[in-house]
């Protein structure tokens, strides 16, 4: 097993690189924190929902220094590596089988068998931080320890990959940015994310909703023919309608909670209403003009 550290800077790096052996890669679930209020003079109480907590991330670690006096410089490395104010991303990697050698001919030199190698399990990453305080419990030359991280804005794994992405390359397993478990379908509809007309579907893989103020999503309208005094784009699926109140033309882009036209701000010629995407398909549909063109870059979110 392996862990790759990701961090907003570009550094990347894995723990094997560093002489660090990861034994564990331990995802707990999202914790449920209940929101509940009395009613005084009753014994009922109201629920008032839930909201997602922070997950954590446990990471069983074993180091094996050179001899005793490498030993400190290997945990000291050990603590510059992880130990940041800065939130960075994990990605879980595991091996096919267990480490073993291939067969070889008589006069070919040993040699590992390929499917032993660590690999990414699918394009998952974690925004995570450093949540305990670690020790290594030093046995001659060799220590043993475990990492805890904590999830630190969204509690959800986000695939690494956007759905940009897909529309103009489509799915390479060899790229790893993409695997099984991440909700991708045999539907050539699904790697569609740029649209012209008035109806077509968008195809989110996630299981987790995703909204603009909360996870990456941006939706550019531009091309747009046939305008009448005002446009609209509707997600029939989940409800949510976006209108603009005059008949404008240009590229309108949605990027998060930001609302521009040709750069512009213009969220104050619209009806102040989001998007949202629902998990699996959504249904749109445009009103207002004959045909736009949409295109819809987002990443995926999982449980």
């Amino acid at each position: 097993m392996d862990l790759q550290v990701n961090k907003k800077n570009g550094e990347s790096f894995t723990f094997e690189e560093h002489g660090v052996i990861v034994k564990d890669f331990i995802v707990s679930s999202i914790p449920l924190i209940s929101n509940y209020s009395r009613v005084e003079g009753s014994d009922r109480q109201l629920d008032n929902g839930v909201d997602y907590g922070s997950r954590t991330i446990r990471v069983p670690i074993h180091v094996q220094a050179y001899d005793l006096a490498d030993f400190p410089l290997l945990r000291d490395k050990l603590f510059s590596l992880v130990t940041s104010k800065e939130s960075f991303y994990i990605r879980e990697m595991r091996r096919v089988k267990k480490l073993s050698y291939a067969f070889v001919d008589t006069n070919e030199p040993a040699r590992m068998d390929p499917d032993t190698d660590n690999r990414f399990v699918g394009g998952k990453r974690y925004l995570v931080r450093l949540q305990n305080v670690y020790e290594l419990e030093q046995i001659e030359i060799s220590g043993e320890g475990e990492l805890i991280f904590e999830t630190t804005e969204l509690p959800f794994a986000e695939s690494i990959g956007t759905t940009q992405d897909i529309h103009n390359n489509g799915i390479n397993a060899n790229d790893a940015l993409w695997g099984f478990g991440m909700g991708l379908i045999a539907d050539d509809d699904s790697l569609i994310y740029t649209h012209t007309g008035t109806s077509f579907k968008i195809y989110n893989a996630g299981d987790v909703s995703v909204h603009p103020f909360e996870q990456d999503l941006k939706i550019t309208i531009n091309n747009i023919q046939g305008l009448t005094s005002y446009f609209e784009l509707r997600n029939i699926t989940t409800g949510d309608l976006f209108r603009v109140n005059e008949g404008a033309t240009g590229t309108i882009v949605l990027d998060g909670p930001n609302i521009t036209r040709n750069n512009l701000n213009y969220l104050r010629e619209t009806n102040k209403q989001y998007i949202t995407l629902a998990p699996g398909w959504n249904e749109f549909d445009i009103l207002g003009a004959t045909s736009a063109r949409g295109a819809f870059d987002f990443r995926f979110y999982y449980q």
